[in-house]
């Protein structure tokens, strides 16, 4: 289930965990490196940049370390149980004294920067608008849990994770361990990914992979509702029993959640609304959907947000997982198309693309695909809007009129079923 374009690809970004699933399942990229030419001091000391969310309320941010004792992690040793970081974004009643969080934990950042040959500091010197273990603002949120794509990290959505908290959502983002680029532990443990995980095979050999990693994952997400159900009943379920963040107990409503993934996180999602019933409707950013799901379908409100290059019909440019999922979507649903974007422009990495000259680094076509000429800085601003919208609407049940058809606010997302 390979579309022809990532066998085309010649060169990679440098930017997200570079092993992500495009989203027919496309071959990871490998990390372009930034001494092919003459970097300008801006360039080598650019951090990553975060758009400001813009909803009422400030952001927190905390982290779980969840134990599932019921599984042996079935993609490690065979001998230690499953263990999972989840990250999470809240509305905060007060920040003062709360130090900004970093983007990343020290050993993933510094991680993620030496493996994509990244600019020093682009991770490492990066922060974030969240305020670390801030108490959470009074009155239950929706919940909205996300999950990244192959091979990829929990925080390449903070964009949109904090954008949803400002909103009013708590968001908890996973990452598959061992799958993950890399995952830090409290103790000082960084677990990278698993080679065997993350490697391009053949069409047969990747459709098996990515079929076991998703049931992985999809047990995972089961485990993360089911171990917030036990904190909204005043139970700690932290490996370390850290102190929760001071009022997350009362803030969680889990009648009202919902999940959104980039690339095989998007196929993640929606095989997680086909197997948990808890979850209530969901977002797929440019993933391609296996999984018994494909077949099935879905009758809860799910939309598909997809890059610039997909079309219409069934050429070349169309992913083969969605001529079969889409039509069998039954409940409220579209398919919206970024126009000039490509597969990463719904990451967070992708808002620093020029800044550190990958727009220079990379062939035409794999530029074409892999960002497209779409501006930095406008994508991560459509991308929210859009996800945000949707949640306000199906969990929150506000108005969004943006979902109803295209909007001159808007003029680079399509409508296209």
């Amino acid at each position: 289930m390979l579309v022809d374009h990532k066998r085309k690809t010649l060169a990679a970004l440098a930017v997200a965990t570079l092993t992500t699933a495009a989203p027919a399942g496309a071959a990871p990229a490998e990390a372009a490196r930034l001494h092919g030419r003459a970097v300008s001091r801006q360039e080598a000391t650019a951090p990553l940049y975060l758009p400001p969310p813009t909803g009422p309320h400030q952001v927190g941010t905390a982290s779980l370390h969840l134990v599932d004792a019921s599984r042996t992690d079935p993609l490690g040793d065979g001998k230690r149980p499953r263990e999972l970081m989840v990250q999470l974004w809240y509305p905060a009643r007060d920040t003062a004294g709360r130090p900004v969080a970093p983007y990343m934990p020290p050993k993933e950042a510094a991680q993620l920067e030496a493996d994509h040959h990244l600019p020093p500091g682009a991770i490492t010197a990066a922060t974030t608008h969240s305020h670390v273990d801030a108490p959470v603002a009074g009155t239950r949120h929706p919940v909205v849990l996300f999950y990244p794509g192959w091979c990829s990290d929990r925080t390449d959505t903070t964009f949109i994770d904090e954008e949803l908290a400002s909103r009013g959502f708590v968001v908890a983002a996973m990452a598959s361990t061992h799958e993950a680029a890399e995952v830090e532990f409290p103790d000082g443990r960084l677990v990278t990914g698993d080679a065997a995980q993350c490697a391009r095979g053949s069409d047969e050999e990747n459709d098996r992979l990515w079929n076991r990693l998703q049931a992985v994952r999809v047990r995972d997400t089961t485990f993360v509702l089911d171990q917030l159900s036990r904190i909204s009943h005043m139970a700690n379920p932290d490996a370390e029993r850290r102190p929760l963040p001071t009022g997350l107990a009362d803030a969680l409503d889990l009648h009202r959640v919902g999940m959104f993934g980039h690339s095989l996180g998007g196929s993640t999602t929606a095989e997680a609304l086909h197997e948990d019933k808890r979850i209530r409707a969901g977002v797929d950013l440019d993933g391609l959907v296996i999984g018994p799901v494909q077949e099935t379908g879905l009758r809860r409100p799910f939309l598909v947000f997809g890059s610039g290059w997909h079309a219409p019909g069934d050429g070349a440019d169309q992913d083969p997982t969605w001529s079969v999922f889409l039509p069998r979507l039954h409940g409220w649903h579209h398919w919206l198309r970024l126009d000039g974007s490509g597969h990463y422009r719904f990451t967070d990495l992708a808002i620093n693309a020029r800044a550190w000259g990958l727009d220079q680094q990379l062939p035409a076509e794999a530029w074409r695909l892999d960002f497209g000429d779409i501006d930095d800085h406008r994508a991560p601003i459509v991308v929210r809007a859009y996800t945000a919208a949707f949640f306000e609407h199906f969990l929150a049940h506000r108005s969004a009129p943006i979902l109803d058809g295209p909007s001159p606010s808007y003029p680079e997302v399509e409508f296209m079923r």
